[in-house]
């Protein structure tokens, strides 16, 4: 082993290292930047300080792309600097914003996304002053009844009037304007104490906007001939998106005049930077989807309905449809994050990218009707100093509604920023080849070249990056390139002090041995020295019989032998259903193994499968030798994966195609060990991290086997498939347990292993683990107590 990391040591470095950024990567890959609730778990520092690094090499992209034209149908309409000169500082009068709405409804608007609410009932002077002079008037009148008939015109002008309300406009223009959009703010249920008296009301009101209905992607067609999509079962309470308690609302009588409402709640990213938006809320007040204000603009824009896209099984929204009543297809779709309810936005540009208009030249008719004819409207505050400032990649004081204009571009356009399930991949591949690339490379080749070969490879991901990104697609770009210079200069430290010692050594070793050809492959390749078998990452298997000696001492010979072949076929039958290779029958033991002779990715995976059938054929073997008058037997697996020779070997004239090595004696060592911890199968950490998520297993400790001095993980395999529901919440407790179990928290450890009990009663590990917790308690142990469990048999 030392001479081949000896000879190979670049690439080792180098794989140990890309290996170390994989891992991280996969670990900030796969946590949320926002998550799903406003008040989420603390993410881990490291986590954060590469997702920060990510969100501004994104800001970097889109400054390297530039801006680009928005969707055309996409309008502004701000209140502004002009607009305030003319009518004032925001809020503004409410029947102001009616006429404001019936001009962009006269106009032809397609749709218009309120960005304002109106929750608040304001006192209207003008129709004070006008209750006031009809109150003056009948007090006059009264004095002189004889010019009623005259004034009576006048007074009934005075209380008509009187009976009208700024809000009450408001409300008749809304209704007389289907293609607005109101819109309202999602509140997270720290909140609820705030808004509790308004709670039960907005409830109801918000019925009818909610999505509970789900309809799936497969067609077919009714007794009509018409094609339908086949509704969905999906329940809500363990649905995943973006979690809130419920929205505030405007005003009953606003909220009533409009047929669509639309949140406009923003979630930044921890640095205060608007990368994403949420699609949907999922409200828990009144169960149900809210669809986002930019979602319901572009539905009102396309006569459509929003539908979520949703995968029952994941219990996961994955998106958006738009599609019109009584048709099937859908018109446009609307991406999100496949780990966050998010669409990340794909930014045109800055303002000055959108079409906009001054609400002002709205209200006084001075704007080209063609402007908002037929286009998608935004209606929104953009003074400065009005608290709807945001931080984009573009600008640090963006007003807010040209971050849901961007949004709604994105929808319309069709022109969206995605992740592909295929970007980590490519990315761990690239962070692994790269470094084995540079191992190679570099050792071979001059300081200029090093320093070349490794901008050159910067060079290309940066290229690919930023292509990708120019055409919609998100790679990671931070972590690639860390693990590309860390590799890079790590190879180059260690060849200033290694290689060229290495090559001098082997130049005066075999000199006179060698032909000069020969020198040369052999010091550009010296893995070639290389004697003995081939040495494969494999996974291999060993199975017993608990009790084998009494069982043969109350058998005859003749039965003995027939009863461990009748144990004996079936099983190995296992071995070969699973693609294994059966190495040898040690008695009744079972030794097999995977990966060899043909090469198996998942030889781990096989592995696993093979030990859970082994329990499931010895079940029907058991059942068979009961009803026989047969003694029940049991049997202990012990699995591990790791680095082993393999091979045919032995004597020229007897040999035998086998594996050897630690590796192999780990696992059989893990076989004797299932009696100590009664299990009846123990994989080792190797197995596991190659299988996990595809079994169900859970860590039983850490052990010490004999004939090692050093410590070991432990896994129990339980089951194959990720585990769910309560064997997921028992393995969480057991795990958690272990852990305080090995930090000396004793009393902590207990109740883990008590709440197992819960799940899983009569569990042994968990009742093994109370039992010794008992003794340390009584007898607390040593400074040097480690928590291993150290075997004192093979």
């Amino acid at each position: 082993m030392k001479t081949l990391l000896s000879r190979n040591r670049f690439e080792a470095l180098a794989l140990v290292l890309a290996v170390l950024f994989c891992a991280l990567h996969v670990w900030v890959d796969d946590s949320p930047v926002i998550g799903t609730r406003v008040d989420g778990r603390p993410t881990p520092l490291l986590v954060r300080a590469v997702q920060l690094a990510e969100g501004r090499a994104t800001d970097l992209q889109f400054a390297f792309r530039g801006p680009r034209p928005a969707d055309p149908n996409v309008v502004v309409v701000a209140v502004d600097e002009k607009s305030a000169q003319r009518y004032g500082l925001w809020p503004w009068p409410r029947d102001l914003v009616a006429r404001a709405i019936d001009r962009l409804r006269e106009a032809g608007a397609g749709a218009v996304g309120l960005d304002i609410i109106f929750t608040d009932e304001v006192v209207d002077g003008r129709a004070q002053a006008y209750e006031g002079a009809l109150q003056e008037l009948d007090k006059a009148l009264a004095q002189a009844p004889e010019s009623a008939p005259a004034l009576g015109a006048y007074r009934d002008e005075l209380h008509r009037r009187a009976a009208i309300s700024a809000d009450a406009e408001l409300a008749e223009a809304l209704a007389r304007a289907p293609q607005v959009v109101q819109g309202v703010i999602a509140y997270p249920d720290t909140d609820r104490s705030q808004f509790a008296s308004k709670a039960q009301e907005w409830d109801q009101q918000l019925e009818s906007h909610l999505i509970r209905e789900f309809r799936g992607e497969v067609l077919k067609s009714s007794p009509d001939g018409t094609l339908l999509t086949p509704p969905l079962s999906v329940d809500f309470s363990r649905l995943k998106s973006w979690s809130m308690e419920s929205a505030q609302l405007p005003l009953p009588a606003l909220a009533k005049a409009s047929k669509r409402l639309g949140f406009f709640n923003m979630a930044a990213d921890p640095d205060g930077t608007l990368r994403r938006v949420p699609l949907f809320a999922l409200l828990e007040g009144p169960k149900g989807l809210l669809p986002s204000l930019e979602l319901q603009t572009a539905a009102a824009f396309l006569n459509s309905q929003v539908e979520a896209v949703v995968v029952p099984s994941e219990h996961l929204v994955t998106g958006a449809r738009m599609r019109r009543p009584g048709e099937t297809l859908p018109l446009l779709r609307v991406p999100q994050l496949e780990d966050e309810p998010f669409m990340l936005i794909n930014y045109p540009g800055p303002a000055s990218s959108f079409t906009t208009l001054s609400l002002s030249d709205v209200l006084d008719g001075s704007f080209e009707l063609g402007a908002v004819r037929g286009k998608a409207v935004l209606v929104g505050v953009t003074l400065v100093g009005n608290f709807d400032q945001r931080v984009t990649p573009f600008s640090e004081m963006e007003p807010g509604v040209y971050v849901h204009a961007a949004t709604l571009s994105n929808i319309l356009a069709q022109d969206f920023l995605t992740r592909p399930r295929e970007a980590q991949p490519l990315e761990l591949l690239f962070m692994l080849g790269s470094a084995v690339l540079l191992a190679r490379l570099l050792p071979r080749v001059g300081f200029a070249w090093k320093l070349g070969a490794m901008a050159l490879l910067v060079a290309v991901w940066l290229i690919v990056d930023q292509v990708l990104f120019t055409r919609g697609l998100q790679v990671a770009t931070v972590l690639p390139l860390a693990s590309l210079v860390t590799s890079a200069f790590g190879v180059i430290f260690l060849g200033y002090f290694s290689v060229d010692a290495e090559k001098g050594r082997l130049r005066t070793t075999f000199q006179h041995y060698l032909d000069a050809s020969v020198m040369e492959q052999v010091l550009a390749h010296p893995e070639k020295l290389k004697l003995g078998g081939e040495r494969r990452e494999l996974t291999v298997l060993f199975s017993d019989i608990r009790g084998f000696t009494t069982l043969s001492e109350r058998l005859s010979p003749e039965q003995l032998v027939a009863f461990i072949n009748e144990y004996l076929t079936p099983m190995t039958d296992v071995v070969f259903e699973n693609g294994g290779t059966l190495d040898k029958y040690i008695g009744d033991a079972i030794m097999a193994f995977w990966g060899a002779p043909v090469d198996q990715p998942d030889h781990a995976l096989r592995a696993c499968a093979a030990a859970l059938g082994f329990l499931d054929t010895l079940a029907q073997l058991r059942s068979r030798w009961r009803a026989a008058g047969l003694p029940e037997v049991d049997i202990g697996v012990g699995i591990n994966t790791g680095l082993m020779n393999v091979g045919h070997m032995g004597t020229q004239n007897r040999f035998n195609y086998t594996v050897m090595g630690d590796a192999v004696n780990l696992a059989s060592r893990l076989e004797g060990l299932t009696k100590a911890y009664d299990t009846r199968i123990l994989i080792s950490a190797a197995t596991y991290t190659q299988t996990r998520g595809r079994v169900t297993a859970r860590r039983l400790g850490v052990v010490r086997v004999k004939g090692k001095t050093e410590p070991t993980d432990l896994y129990e395999l339980r089951a194959m498939g990720a585990p769910v529901g309560p064997d997921a919440e028992a393995i969480q407790a057991f795990e958690a347990g272990v852990e305080r179990f090995l930090s000396r928290d004793f009393a902590g450890a207990e109740a883990h292993f008590r709440q197992v009990l819960i799940r899983w009663p009569g569990d042994a590990p968990s009742r093994h683990y109370l039992e010794e917790i008992k003794l340390l308690q009584v007898n607390p142990p040593g400074l040097d107590w480690d928590g291993v469990f150290t075997a004192t048999t093979k």
